[in-house]
């Protein structure tokens, strides 16, 4: 194998010098100069129409999005002459699948090769000394590409959403240690699939590359707060404009959010009461709302949000979502009575948070929700929040919640006072050999005792009432005696251990992380043999009609197994109905169809994230919409409405509609009248 990929290396070295050294003749150059727009010597736009495109030797730095979304160029290659390629410089270059990179290259810009799907090998020069931010993002199917010892900054994000890449470095680069930790952010966090990527960083990774990271400003005269986007005002609502997962997002704060001394930020009315005769003003986007219904704080709610100080949340709040303050200013925080689970990413990142108040009320954790903390990073490292030698013990806890631990014991015992272990406390600590957990314990958070590979004794004391998934997968346990008060156990809680339950079986469950599609280790299945790549559509003639069926009805983006896409009308449609009055203050558009799509591999498990690998479907118009202009929407994880771009298709002469979907969830399609397309 390893010789096959030294061979296949060779031949693209030769291929690339052999391209580089192919002669231009003077009617090929002559054609070629009128496609490129110059400034000095710098391309500022390519007008061409070419497949294949060599720039001229006179070109000193590719611009800013000199090729941005040219859908014709399939191959480029970039002379000698070449120093640096700017930001956007080849986004979305959709069919780009060979580029030539020339050896007077120092720099790749940031977001330079971004979305270039058709992208599968690239080799980069030895004179190339930094890859920028999101460099080469979303290139879902580059699998091969070689960085030199000499390239000394490769950003956090430059290979986000390549979840197929290889990356092939020398030993003691700055390359290969970079390797190392995208292939643990691969397999521990593989990209928040809908991260904010406008900003010049990622919350959904996990470790530290070797590549300093920016540090949020803690707010204050010697580090000013940096300033928002000016908030948009409509009506009685005020928020501020985001982009998600590249869509358009407007969060509201139509609540109430005490943040004592640095937030500038006005506070909208709640929103308006139902007006059943309200027309719908159809636009790219629907209002989002920083806070839910009162319970939910919206995931990436406060995302990067430089104005924060001391954080006080307000009654009612049940849960904090995902990613919802990650990389903020947020100095401290107050939960109130009543919070119940902390998402996914939820504080990570914020290096000036210090103080942490969680209520008894809490029984969920997720990973990350406080990585990258002042609070955890004191802790770890054995001082306080003014520096001193902290002279607590290894274990730090908050409202009965087991955050961190920091001793090195083969034998541990876990404080009485502890009703729940967060996500990943313990994982990875190979020195653990025996761990004792006391009657006060109710939950063991995922991943828990993960990568314990030596831990080989455990009581788990009486009154545990819920396992996380994974949290004892990778240790030497033989066989487990679970106690009777055990309700829920997760996907592979003990791994291959032999369990014995204490009363009845317990009810199998699975966190979120399992329905990510590219968590595949994090599922479990019983087939060993070759899958047929694909998509295979069910429940269409039952939902539609006879005569529905459609020829390759869906189909996902670098699928590399069997998938099953079930449609059915949805029977409960009462999150899509609270979805359209919070949004627009009015009821279901009459004739609204709502579809309940559920995709699944051979695990069974619903894949509702699906980061850059889009599903694209393809489902007949319902009679009752057929002729009608077509609006679709779809509900995010917090029930929020989103929109969706649709496209209206005739297929074997059926009527019907098109879209793609990074998240898996419920849709609604509208009819709309064209005064209503405003």
């Amino acid at each position: 194998m390893k010789r096959k990929k030294r061979i296949t290396g060779v031949l693209i070295m030769m291929l690339t010098l052999i391209i580089m050294l192919l002669p231009v003749s003077e009617a090929d150059a002559e054609t070629s100069a009128s496609d490129f727009k110059m400034e000095g010597s710098t391309l500022i736009k390519y007008r061409g129409t070419e497949k294949n495109v060599t720039i001229p030797n006179t070109v000193e730095v590719i611009g800013k999005s000199a090729f941005e979304e040219n859908k014709n160029i399939e191959l480029v290659v970039v002379p000698n002459s070449v120093k640096r390629i700017e930001s956007y410089a080849f986004w979305g270059c959709d069919n780009l699948d060979t580029v030539v990179l020339g050896k007077g290259l120092s720099e790749v810009g940031d977001y330079s090769f971004t979305g270039c799907k058709g992208l599968v090998q690239i080799s980069v020069p030895s004179t190339v000394s930094s890859i920028g931010i999101q460099a080469f993002s979303d290139c879902v199917n580059l699998k091969d590409i070689t960085i030199p010892p000499e390239t000394q900054y490769i950003h956090e994000t430059a290979f986000n959403g390549c979840t197929k890449l290889t990356i092939h470095a020398e030993t003691g680069s700055v390359a290969e240690q970079y390797a190392k930790d995208f292939y643990e952010r691969q397999k521990e966090m593989p990209g928040y699939e809908e991260t904010p990527d406008s900003q010049p960083s990622d919350p959904g990774q996990g470790t530290e590359t070797p590549v300093p990271d920016e540090p949020t400003p803690a707010p204050g005269p010697e580090n000013p707060v940096p300033t928002q986007p000016p908030a948009q005002t409509e009506g009685n609502v005020l928020g501020s404009t985001h982009v998600v997962g590249n869509r358009a997002v407007l969060f509201v704060n139509n609540t109430l959010l005490k943040v004592y001394g640095n937030d500038r930020r006005q506070d909208a009315a709640e929103a308006p009461t139902e007006s059943p005769s309200a027309n719908i003003e159809w636009g790219d986007t629907v209002p989002k709302f920083r806070i839910v219904d009162g319970r939910i704080i919206a995931d990436e709610a406060y995302y990067r949000c430089g104005d924060l100080g001391d954080i006080s949340l307000p009654e009612g709040i049940e849960e904090v979502g995902q990613f919802s303050f990650a990389r903020s200013s947020a100095v401290s925080v107050v939960l109130p009575e009543g919070v119940k689970e902390i998402g996914y990413g939820a504080f990570y990142h914020c290096d000036a948070l210090e103080e942490v108040t969680l209520p008894d009320t809490v029984m969920c954790v997720e990973p990350r929700a406080f990585e990258h903390t002042l609070w955890v990073k004191n802790f770890l490292e054995g001082t306080d929040a003014a520096g001193n030698a902290a002279a607590d013990g290894d274990f730090l806890t908050e409202g009965g919640v087991l955050i961190a631990y920091r001793g090195n014991a083969a034998e541990v015992t876990v404080p009485g006072d502890v009703r729940v272990i967060a996500a990943e406390v313990f994982k990875n600590h190979t020195e653990i050999e025996s761990v004792s957990l006391p009657d006060s314990l109710l939950v063991i958070g995922e991943g828990a005792f993960e990568g314990c590979s030596n831990l080989a004794g455990l009581d788990l004391g009486n009154c545990v009432e819920e396992i996380k998934d994974r949290a004892f997968l990778g240790n030497i346990l033989g066989e487990v005696v679970l106690p009777a008060s055990l309700e829920k156990i997760g996907l592979q809680a003990f791994g291959n251990a032999i369990l014995t339950y204490g009363t009845g079986e317990a009810e199998h469950t699975y966190e979120s992380s399992a329905t990510r599609l590219s968590n595949v280790e994090y599922r479990i299945f019983n087939r060993t043999d070759p899958q047929t790549p694909g998509v295979t559509v069910i429940g269409l003639e039952e939902t539609f009609g006879s005569g529905a069926v459609l020829p390759e009805a869906a189909s996902l983006e670098g699928a590399d197994r069997s998938y099953t896409l079930t449609v059915n009308k949805a029977e409960d449609i009462s999150a899509m109905e609270k979805a359209f009055q919070r949004a627009f203050s009015a009821g279901l558009p009459e004739n609204t169809g709502i579809y309940d799509l559920t995709l699944t591999d051979e695990s069974g498990i619903p894949l509702s994230k699906l980061g850059s690998q889009a599903l694209t479907v393809t489902l007949p118009v319902p009679e009752n919409l057929k002729g009608q202009n077509l609006k679709l929407v779809t509900l995010d994880r917090n029930g929020q409405l989103e929109m969706l771009s649709v496209e209206r298709v005739s297929i074997n002469g059926v009527e019907a509609f098109q879209f793609r979907m990074n998240n898996v969830s419920v849709i609604g399609v509208c009819g709309v009248q064209d005064m209503d397309l405003r």
